[in-house]
């Protein structure tokens, strides 16, 4: 457990931490350490460092070094092996060879082990370069070679080159950077950036003893469009005479379809990379993580998130805020709430949690953050006039929801009790999930029932019903050509997404990521957040089809799938819609009501209205819900029959 003096100095550097998630803050001088980007130009990766060679310094509100204060420690690089790789010359005319199937790619000449004498400490690989071992050659005994650390077996990436740097960071500290570059394609997406920090034996170790691994860290890859960062610098954090490490992991870019990063000035989470650190503090057995970070971090952006969610010209840029802040709460926890990270040394395949250490995956231990991050969206989309997307910001399901969220989910959606006013004797055809319901209003009032012998009109005010010669609609939900199949939650995929078939007659799925996270979204079953559930097919609701592709709704998330470019691309919908209502959707004869499940009960919302949140009676148990003009009657289908509700 960190001592009070570690707690007292966390405290000072959270609003440093916190204003590096917030680029544009006012009055903010940004930190801007050497980073070990996840993507990097070509050549060797940048050096390790603290602080960038004129970095500005931060501002007195981050808590900016004191004056008297050393100057920080100068990095220093390591060279190129001389020509061939095969022997490193060390100073006084002593040679050291590198051992059989290996080559010298780079060192450094310093003492490491205190005995006076500069040692070499240097990278030995295989020849295809994706094996190898940090070796210590003493200046005492130059071949007697002793390994440091070796890269793990599994992290050697087939088909990508690696790109090593090795760094003196600290007094006493190195840093190996082993980073796989798997070009544009990224056809090793499991590749996995491996850093090794090694301490240097003290005085108080006696000459002669060896340097030793501190710790390793692992940086998955990202998605393409994302780029993940790492930031070491040493100091002595706790006042206790020992150096301590701050690695401070970035998390830049966007996930398709997510918007691009807000340009600055713009909301915390917005900046063009997202900060958190993870803080290691040296104790006589070694390197131990501080918990209290990152979840002051994370816990100090949602704060600034909730602040400019109230403010109208901070509000509009807040969901797209809120989506990083969870997102960067899903690659650096494995417990983040809904995120579904496995645990365990590779983390492999959980779509998520991408930052591992040596002591296993990242525990943050911030169960309340996910639901403060929907409250903050909530309460932006409540400032800025959507409801609808409150709403469905709210209705995440990923934690429960605060007390605050529930008086604010009442406000937008206020209760409504449903009674059951007619129940039909024509029996609905059955549809699958998120097909086209089998109950459409007439603008008259009048519902039409399509049941398997054809169409059925229902007279609620006459009780009476009767066939038509109106032609049954589809079911199956098809823009042109192209059919909607399901929507999906997946281990491997961190947003949710949408499944179609091109043609009648295509072999296969198509995937279109939506503007969701797997976090977000229906929840077919609950999960515990550190086990991903496998395959969930969530439940939607149609609302539009066109040639041009789909709108539909998961709980109150609106959603459109256009499919007229080469590549199919989803985004978030506004409220009110604007596409004619066909038949056998949730919505309304005129398009302007709808009628889907939300937050524990049928979200009724009416352009230019209120909404209102009915609940009640048979309620619970009816699906493919269709509203009549207004939103003052629904129909549903439960059981066997279709039962038209009204609220009060």
């Amino acid at each position: 457990m960190p001592d009070r003096s570690s707690s007292k100095l966390l405290r000072a550097l959270l609003p440093l931490l916190a204003a590096t998630g917030c680029d544009g803050c006012p009055s903010s001088k940004p930190y801007t350490p050497y980073t070990l980007g996840s993507a990097t130009p070509s050549g060797s990766p940048p050096p390790l460092s603290g602080v960038a060679p004129g970095a500005a310094d931060a501002g007195p509100e981050a808590g900016a070094p004191d004056a008297a204060a050393p100057p920080r420690f100068a990095v220093v690089p390591s060279v190129p092996a001389p020509a061939g790789g095969k022997q490193w010359p060390l100073e006084g005319g002593a040679v050291v060879a590198a051992p059989t199937g290996r080559t010298f790619e780079t060192g450094l000449l310093l003492d490491a082990d205190g005995d006076g004498a500069r040692d070499l400490v240097v990278w030995a690989r295989s020849p295809d370069g994706l094996r190898g071992e940090l070796l210590l050659a003493p200046a005492a005994r130059p071949q007697a070679l002793r390994t440091l650390t070796a890269l793990p077996g599994d992290l050697a990436a087939q088909g990508c080159t690696p790109r090593v740097a090795l760094s003196q960071i600290g007094p006493s500290t190195l840093a190996f950077d082993f980073a796989p570059q798997c070009g544009a394609d990224r056809r090793a997406a499991s590749a996995t950036r491996w850093l090794a920090v090694i301490r240097l034996p003290g005085s108080a170790a006696g000459a002669g003893a060896p340097p030793e691994l501190a710790l390793e860290l692992r940086l998955r890859t990202p998605p393409p469009e994302e780029a993940l960062s790492a930031a070491l610098e040493v100091a002595d954090r706790d006042a206790d005479g020992r150096d301590d490490l701050l690695v401070t992991i970035g998390l830049s870019g966007a996930l398709r379809p997510f918007p691009a990063p807000h340009p600055s000035p713009a909301p915390a989470g917005a900046a063009s990379e997202l900060r958190a650190p993870l803080i290691f503090l040296d104790r006589p057995a070694g390197l131990s993580r501080d918990a209290a970070q990152p979840g002051e971090t994370l816990r100090a952006l949602a704060a600034s998130l909730l602040r400019d969610a109230r403010g109208k010209a901070t509000a509009p840029a807040v969901a797209a805020a809120a989506h990083r802040l969870r997102r960067l709460n899903a690659v650096l926890c494995a417990d983040a709430a809904g995120g579904g990270a496995l645990a365990g040394r590779d983390a492999a395949r959980a779509g998520e949690a991408l930052v591992w250490t040596g002591a296993g995956p990242v525990r943050c231990g911030e169960p309340g953050l996910a639901a403060a991050i929907d409250n903050a969206e909530a309460v932006a989309a409540s400032t800025r006039g959507a409801p609808l997307a409150a709403v469905a910001a709210l209705d995440h399901g990923a934690e429960p929801r605060t007390k605050d969220a529930d008086k604010l989910l009442a406000k937008l959606a206020p209760p409504a009790a449903a009674t059951a006013v007619y129940r039909t004797a024509a029996a609905p055809q059955p549809a699958g999930p998120g097909a086209f319901g089998p109950l459409a209003f007439e603008a008259s009032g009048a519902l039409l029932v399509r049941t398997a012998q054809g169409v059925v009109r229902v007279d609620p005010a006459a009780s009476t019903e009767s066939a038509t010669d109106v032609p049954p609609w589809p079911a199956a939900i098809h823009a042109g050509p192209a059919q909607l199949v399901a929507v999906e939650r997946r281990c491997d995929a961190p947003t949710l997404l949408a499944l179609f078939r091109s043609s009648p007659d295509a072999v296969g799925e198509m995937e279109v990521p939506l503007p969701l996270l797997r976090s977000q979204g229906p929840r077919a079953r609950a999960a515990s957040p550190e086990r991903c559930a496998g395959t969930e097919r969530l439940p939607f609701s149609p609302l539009a089809a066109s040639e041009g592709g789909f709108d539909i709704a998961l709980g109150a998330a609106l959603v459109s799938i256009d499919l007229r470019a080469a590549a199919p691309a989803s985004s978030a919908l506004s409220f009110p819609l604007t596409t004619p209502a066909p038949q056998g959707a949730a919505r309304s004869p005129d398009g302007a009501t709808l009628a889907v499940p939300a937050a524990g009960g049928l979200l009724v919302a009416t352009a230019g209205g209120p909404a209102r949140l009915w609940s009640g009676g048979d309620l619970a148990q009816g699906t493919a819900c269709a509203p009549a003009n207004g939103g003052a009657r629904v129909a549903c289908v439960v059981g066997a029959a279709a039962v038209i509700f009204e609220a009060k």
